[in-house]
């Protein structure tokens, strides 16, 4: 803790087994597996082609305008 806080990096625990408290998260690998299901359904492609449409997916999410 010592050296993180040093660095300016605040420590906290969360409680293991509770994804729902990381909301941002989740709701980010809902929208990446949403996109590589549609990415492949409509491609026809079957799933052994899933990595490369999740590497997809993540590119369009990270290439797309937001705001902060």
């Amino acid at each position: 803790r010592h050296l993180l806080s040093t660095h300016g990096t605040i420590f906290c625990l969360t409680c293991s087994h509770t994804s729902q408290k990381n909301g941002r998260v989740e709701r980010v690998l809902r929208t990446l597996n949403e996109i590589v299901r549609a990415l492949l359904f409509h491609a026809h492609m079957p799933a052994r082609f899933w990595p490369d449409a999740l590497a997809t997916a993540t590119l369009l999410l990270n290439i797309r305008p937001c705001k902060p």
